[in-house]
């Protein structure tokens, strides 16, 4: 929204592309149409959201605003190829802003496919899209501040969070006292989510990790452990909860595929989501006129995203309407703020080597081909390791969701081979997204 709105100011033709039904994406993300769904999040989370979509109103109408739309491919020139549920199009244009955001990421333990686990985010959107819970007793475990958020927001619409795991304690900022100040305003409402907790009694256990997953035909129950600083669990401190559900969030994979199918240049680092684009001082991609914005292009948070929005819309407009750029001063001193206040935030979501031992050789690793931690052992044994020579040995990344949810931990699990060939992505090929071959075959006019 941010990109569109910048680029609109300057003078732009501007078409948005967006897979919601309705503007705000994930942190802003408005209820479905016709329903009437409590609102969540603190005071100062909602002032920010009623000015960014007062703002996106504002210039509603001059441009051309395509919601349930897929971008599912691009190429250089650029070319940007989409499709809704009736048909597809390509749309060249003079710069493609890519703000494509993040996917959620677990570790892979005894149990995590069971019905009735989700991922934390998962929970969160569908309580803001349609006011509905999961579950009546749910357990959220993860790394940063997520958890605690859905935690209390849960809490606060009557379900009954069992309890809150938290792989590190959030004091880890500390250590960072630059940064966090930097960064107060949003520490202060993560004290506002953490005291909702305790005041309704909900445990928060800092340190600890989902060990198990139990359940027949769905989940039921789950065994969490001490974990100690090398991400290994420690024997004898063990606790066992009944659930009916079990929200996971141990970071973020980036949404890179069609910059990744463009040919941008990207490199590789875990913990800001995986394998991002490099860009220049603009947000542009090594692929001219294909510009990268917000967690899409490294995970910083929904105040970096925003600021960054207007700074990337600006910048592209400049640069296809081959005009000076406005004056951005004010926003950048925003972004950098914001940016190091992220730099403390991400001492709170580093993943220890031992995570990757939590899995036996019966976990599902690859949801969408049924591929096993066994199976990926053995292809990795036999010197597969990379992740196309993975892909093409075990079928892992082959299903729906096109790797977001396990290639990460596929990389994980290979580690760092010599020259590190196996951290190169996999190759991003045309259907990035899942859209209907009805629609792909009902190609309309380009655009």
């Amino acid at each position: 929204m941010a990109a569109a709105i910048a680029a609109v100011e300057q003078g732009c033709s501007v078409m948005l592309v967006d897979e919601s039904a309705r503007e705000g994406g994930q942190i802003y993300r408005q209820p479905w149409e016709g329903l009437s769904v409590p609102g969540v999040g603190t005071m100062q989370e909602k002032s920010r959201k009623a000015s960014l979509l007062a703002r996106f109103a504002a210039i509603r109408d001059r441009i051309d605003h395509r919601s349930k739309t897929t971008a599912h491919s691009l190429f250089p020139g650029p070319e940007l190829q989409i499709a809704d549920e009736f048909g597809s199009e390509r749309v060249e244009a003079g710069a493609v802003i890519l703000a494509t955001g993040v996917s959620e990421r677990a570790i892979p333990i005894p149990g995590w496919t069971l019905p009735g686990v989700m991922y934390a985010g998962a929970m969160q959107a569908l309580f803001k899209s349609t006011g509905a819970t999961i579950a009546k007793r749910v357990l959220i475990a993860g790394v940063g501040a997520l958890p605690i958020v859905v935690g209390a927001q849960l809490a606060d619409n009557g379900v009954n969070v069992v309890a809150v795991l938290l792989l590190h304690p959030l004091r880890k900022m500390a250590a960072d006292p630059i940064g966090l100040f930097q960064g107060r305003h949003i520490v202060l409402e993560g004290l506002q989510y953490r005291r909702s907790l305790r005041a309704k009694g909900v445990p928060i256990l800092e340190g600890w990790a989902p060990k198990r997953i139990h359940g027949e035909g769905r989940v039921r129950s789950v065994t969490v452990a001490k974990v100690c600083s090398g991400g290994n669990f420690v024997a004898g401190r063990e606790r066992s909860f009944e659930v009916d559900a079990v929200g996971l969030n141990f970071g973020f994979t980036a949404n890179s595929e069609l910059a990744r199918m463009a040919g941008a240049d990207c490199r590789h680092d875990p913990l800001v989501g995986g394998w991002v684009p490099v860009r220049d001082h603009s947000g542009m991609t090594s692929v001219p006129g294909i510009f990268v914005a917000g967690d899409g292009a490294e995970l910083r948070g929904a105040l970096v995203a925003e600021a960054e929005g207007y700074i990337v819309g600006a910048l592209a407009a400049a640069t296809v309407a081959k005009r000076t750029a406005p004056d951005l001063t004010l926003l950048r001193r925003e972004l950098e703020r914001n940016k190091r206040f992220q730099l403390a935030f991400r001492r709170t979501l580093r993943l220890p080597e031992g995570v990757w031992k939590w899995a036996d050789d019966d976990t599902v690793v690859c949801r969408c081909e049924g591929v096993t931690l066994g199976r990926l052992n053995r292809a990795i044994g036999d010197g597969h390791l990379t992740l196309d020579a993975i892909k093409r040995n075990t079928r892992c990344a082959m299903g729906w969701c096109g790797g977001r949810t396990c290639l990460q931990a596929v990389a994980g699990y290979i580690g760092k081979p010599e020259g590190e060939e196996g951290l190169k992505p996999m190759r991003a090929r045309p259907v990035a997204r899942p859209v209907k071959l009805g629609a792909l075959a009902n190609l309309r006019d380009s655009k």
